[in-house]
């Protein structure tokens, strides 16, 4: 879709800084679960070797802490080589398998009144980031029982056995609270348009072709409308980009009044276009939604408007240039001050 402001000559972009490489290597690194699991085995690895030369420890201590930190180093090394090739269920088994070997760590550092437990910490955090919820919180769970079992059978580590534990699953619950907020902050921004609190690009997508699925197996409707401003780079141009993004605001929210809430979805695809995803809806029907979205602009904002229903055959790129096709002509039709009706 073309818009009347991306019609413009594209400006050289300047030259990325440093910082936005940072930004680009930390995404290249913790959008791969593999890779954080690699990194995060080889740091609790690090972390019991470490504690080895420091005291001389009782032959099963030794074990205790050697055996595991040898597993995570062999498991850090399968992972930085094979991560990406195992399936993504792996992830629970290296969570359920980390805490395991934690447990064993704590149990044999207990000895020396040592406390291992916080490497629970890494692992609990990683199950939080990039497992589901729900077996995330199962594994937290798990963790916590396990060093419950640790404290009441193992030898302590010189503080009460209910503070040690509170001190490692107390800190365990806040940091898991801050993490689930701020991935589901994260989450909704990745998929929302800032600007007017529709659904971007990307949430579209996705959901376009979640809804063909959809229609393809249940043999609904399905039909898209697309919607671009008319007039809105002579809006920028006379009165700046501040009363530009006013008008694009109101659109937004007669939009998302005219539509079903929960059915159909109104997103911002870029610059002044837009699009509505409406499951269900036959031609007739979409064509009704075109004239309610029409109707329901402020008033002095004016819109073309193109609709395309699924023909049960086309890709969701080719049902878009449909509707798209369609916009354009009845754009072309207002310019001539013919019908502006959705085409």
């Amino acid at each position: 879709m073309t818009s009347q402001a991306q019609a413009e000559p594209e400006r050289p972009r300047p030259p990325a800084s440093g910082r936005t490489t940072t930004a680009a290597l930390a995404r290249a690194f913790f959008s791969r679960p593999s890779r954080v699991a690699a990194f995060l085995w080889a740091a609790g690895a690090l972390a019991v070797a470490l504690v080895l030369p420091l005291r001389h420890w009782p032959e099963p201590s030794m074990l205790a802490l050697a055996i595991p930190a040898a597993i995570a180093a062999v498991c850090a090394a399968l992972r930085a080589t094979l991560g990406e090739r195992l399936p993504r269920w792996s992830l629970q088994v290296d969570v359920g398998l980390g805490n395991l070997l934690v447990s064993a760590a704590a149990a044999g550092a207990a000895s020396e009144h040592t406390n291992l437990a916080n490497l629970y910490l890494l692992v609990e955090v990683f199950a939080l980031l990039y497992l589901p919820l729900r077996s995330a919180l199962v594994h937290v769970g798990a963790a916590g029982v396990a060093y419950a079992i640790v404290l009441g059978v193992g030898p302590q580590t010189g503080e009460p056995p209910v503070v040690a534990w509170l001190a490692v699953f107390g800190t365990a619950v806040v940091l898991g609270a801050v993490i689930v907020g701020l991935v589901s902050v994260l989450r909704a921004a990745a998929r929302e348009d800032p600007l007017t609190g529709l659904a971007n690009r990307r949430s579209w997508d996705e959901r376009l072709e979640a809804e063909l699925e959809r229609s393809a197996r249940s043999g609904a409707a399905l039909s898209v409308v697309v919607l671009d401003l008319d007039g809105f780079k002579a809006v920028n141009d006379a009165q700046g980009h501040h009363a530009g993004d006013r008008v694009l605001q109101a659109a937004a929210r007669s939009w998302q009044a005219a539509t079903r809430s929960g059915g159909d979805l109104v997103a911002r695809i870029g610059g002044d276009e837009f699009s509505v995803l409406a499951p269900g809806s036959d031609e007739i029907g979409a064509h009704h939604l075109a004239r309610r979205l029409i109707d329901a602009l402020p008033e002095g904002v004016a819109a073309s408007v193109g609709v395309a229903t699924w023909d049960r055959a086309e890709g969701a790129s080719d049902l878009v240039r449909r509707a798209d096709r369609a916009m354009y002509l009845a754009k072309r039709r207002r310019r001539r001050g013919r019908d502006p009706r959705p085409a």
